[in-house]
């Protein structure tokens, strides 16, 4: 079987049951007594097994095989948890997650020495609980006495459907057997062996009944035989060596279905056959009941490990299908195309009046708007995706510094643009671990405050407008500013003037610039200054910006506010001399018209005041050095007031053009770094403007 083309599936189910079984493991971490946790934890580390047995795997399997013993002793509350046992666990779960995108990225299973782990685990399975589980697997010893009724007659029972589908199925023509596989007694991961038999027998036909049924051959729940009834057009030599190619199969048995009922009913009396054989005319008129060979609804003709066909007919289901990120990416693409070619067809119909084009544009407008909202809608994510990944990391952090809290997560459901989210986890990590070990103070350290020796620690999403806002929330000891302008002053950053014309709040957002750091001792989690500018630079890259609010010894509070998508906008276009410029509407707060007196000098800064606030002027022009090819003869000076967070400035432009819907284009490599310009775009006459990057203006 070729699993490559499996392997993108494989891949992303296999993240999907990672991320499960770490929820699961921080729940039962939680509360040890609910078993029904368990449950879920040990479905998905069978789920991962299966498929990695399926997918030729083995390592992985093995390893998970060997967790999943430690599962099914919990579950089954022969093993109570401790701190050992669940250490254990999650290490594990690490190995398997670099081991799984080690296959997936071309490299060997091996990346991980997996022998102490195994013998972990397995010591973890021993002890007295095998003395208690031993005799579950003697009923094996049974197996070939079961096998002994397939020798004499059928192990199969047929209901009257089974019956009216395969005599539906004999009478047209096709083949109906019942094939029993008995597996190697050494087999260790059954449910992958009977789904590659399902697998087979799908190639060749339909499985119309197994016994068991799916669910317990996905769960093991059977010993080493199994039964299958299949509707092929195939010789049985050919279903016969098509099974016994599967490795650990032990011996195939074939009979035909048919010859079966027809010999289960002949011993009542011999007319009885007649009827028998005639039943099938009986529902004929039922004939869409064979449709009820859709009763292989009930054929879970594989195991749910077989996840190709399994999340086909979920998806389905579901009214929902997934599609590649590249496809989304091309889409957008080609949005933004359209919405090019629409501005430059607005452009054409206002400049040669043309009213009949102006007036389909205008339909064209509100299709193209439903169209890019659509498009747009399809590109979201919800923020959950980056938020599930961080109970584990806090976790563990916890634990290394010895602290305790709750973590609390709301919002998850809020979405945010694909690119958005694809950026945003260093940063939010870079605030959990700065709450963690700068924010919450120890056990000890609370109870003395007479606060609760657990801290609170929380992650949360909502929607503000166009924008999104995510915070990281402590109640933990507070940023003390004056302890900030200390160390900015020692470390050189500011002078000691500068830090005593500070007030607090501007105090404590010196702790965004580059090298800052409060800690006195160097750790593996903090202490190095790298952090927090990280967090600045990344988020104002995204369009948006970060700041924190904080209370001495009542904990704070850091903001992250970021735009919903980056890749069609709103903006204003402006002119310096000749050159186009495009400033995104969500960092305006106003435009003015000033005059030359307007501006006043300020420790050698121009500035203006504008409803009693001292804002900062910023001459486009000399930033970017546009040479002056002419000078204006209008007196008014046009300014665009925009700000980022609590931060305002005004740039002084030459004109403004007007607001306009863009289509962000990055710079490519070849011009990355640019400071001041975040990226292009292509305007309706064809011509390209430049996207000032605010932030880096100020």
């Amino acid at each position: 079987m070729d699993t490559n083309q499996y392997m993108e599936m494989f891949l992303e189910e296999s993240r999907e049951h990672l991320q499960s079984l770490n929820d699961g493991l921080l729940a039962l971490e939680n509360d040890p007594e609910e078993v029904s946790v368990v449950n879920d934890i040990f479905r998905n580390a069978h789920t991962i097994k299966g498929m990695s047995a399926t997918m030729g795997f083995t390592k992985i399997a093995e390893l998970t095989h060997d967790m999943e013993n430690v599962f099914d002793l919990l579950r089954t509350e022969k093993m109570k948890v401790n701190e050992d046992i669940m250490d254990t666990l999650f290490k594990t779960i690490d190995s398997l997650e670099q081991m799984i995108e080690s296959v997936g990225s071309g490299g060997p299973e091996d990346v991980v020495d997996i022998t102490g782990f195994a013998s972990k685990l397995s010591a973890l399975a021993s002890g007295k609980t095998v003395a208690e589980a031993e005799p579950a697997p003697a009923p094996a010893a049974a197996a070939p006495a079961a096998a002994a009724p397939a020798a004499a007659g059928s192990s199969i029972e047929y209901s009257d459907t089974d019956k009216d589908v395969i005599m539906e199925a004999a009478n047209g023509g096709m083949h109906v057997y019942h094939v029993k596989v008995t597996l190697a007694d050494n087999c260790v991961l059954k449910s992958a062996r009977s789904y590659m038999v399902m697998n087979a027998l799908d190639q060749l036909g339909e499985v119309v009944k197994s016994v068991p049924p799916a669910e317990d051959l996905e769960q093991e729940k059977f010993e080493q035989s199994f039964d299958v009834v299949t509707v092929t057009d195939s010789e049985m030599k050919a279903i016969e060596d098509s099974i016994l190619s599967i490795s650990e199969v032990e011996s195939v048995e074939i009979k035909d279905a048919v010859e079966e009922i027809k010999a289960a009913a002949a011993p009542a009396e011999a007319p009885a056959a007649a009827p028998a054989a005639a039943a099938p005319t009986a529902p004929a008129a039922n004939v869409p009941v064979p449709a009820a060979p859709v009763a292989p609804a009930a054929q879970p003709s594989a195991p749910p490990a077989k996840k190709p066909a399994a999340d086909a007919k979920k998806l389905k289901s579901g009214q929902s299908v997934r599609v590649d990120i590249e496809k989304l990416d091309t889409l957008m693409n080609l949005m933004g195309e359209l919405v090019i070619n629409k501005v430059r067809l607005e452009q054409i119909g206002t400049t040669h009046r043309l009213t009949e084009l102006t007036e389909t544009l205008e339909q064209m407008d509100r299709v193209t708007t439903d169209l890019q909202t659509v498009v747009m809608k399809v590109r979201m994510v919800p923020v959950g995706q980056v938020f599930n990944r961080f109970p584990r990391m806090v976790r563990d952090l916890a634990k290394e510094l010895g602290k305790e809290l709750n973590l609390t997560i709301e919002g998850e459901e809020t979405e945010l643009d694909r690119t958005v989210i694809d950026e945003i986890g260093d940063p939010i990590m870079h605030l959990l671990r700065n709450s963690l070990d700068h924010g919450l103070e120890h056990p000890d350290d609370r109870e003395a405050k007479g606060k609760p020796r657990i801290g609170e620690v929380g992650l949360i999403a909502r929607h503000e407008g166009n924008n999104v806002v995510i915070m990281v929330t402590d109640d933990g000891k507070g940023i003390d500013a004056d302890v900030i302008r200390r160390k900015a002053v020692e470390k050189g950053m500011i002078s000691e003037d500068e830090a005593n014309s500070l007030d607090d709040a501007d105090a404590v957002r010196l702790i965004f610039l580059p090298g800052f750091s409060t800690a006195e001792v160097v750790t593996d989690v903090s202490g190095r200054g790298v952090g927090m500018d990280v967090v600045r630079s990344k988020i104002e890259t995204l369009g948006g910006h970060v700041d924190v609010e904080t209370k001495i010894d009542e904990g704070s509070v850091f903001k992250i506010k970021l735009p919903l998508t980056l890749a069609i906008i709103q903006a204003l276009l402006v002119k310096v001399q000749e050159e186009m410029y495009a400033i995104p509407l969500g960092s305006i707060d106003s435009t003015i018209n000033i005059t030359q007196e307007d501006i006043k000098t300020v420790r050698n800064k121009e500035v203006i005041v504008l409803r009693g606030q001292i804002i900062p002027i910023i001459r486009l022009g000399d930033i970017l050095n546009v040479p002056r090819v002419h000078e204006t003869d209008s007196d008014d000076i046009f300014v665009v007031v925009v700000h980022i967070g609590e931060r305002k400035a005004g740039i002084v432009v030459d004109n403004l053009i007007g607001q306009q819907e863009i289509v962000i284009k990055t710079l490519g490599k070849l011009l990355a770094g640019l400071k001041v310009i975040s990226g292009a775009t292509v305007l309706g006459d064809g011509r390209v403007a430049m996207i000032l990057d605010v932030s880096a203006l100020m």
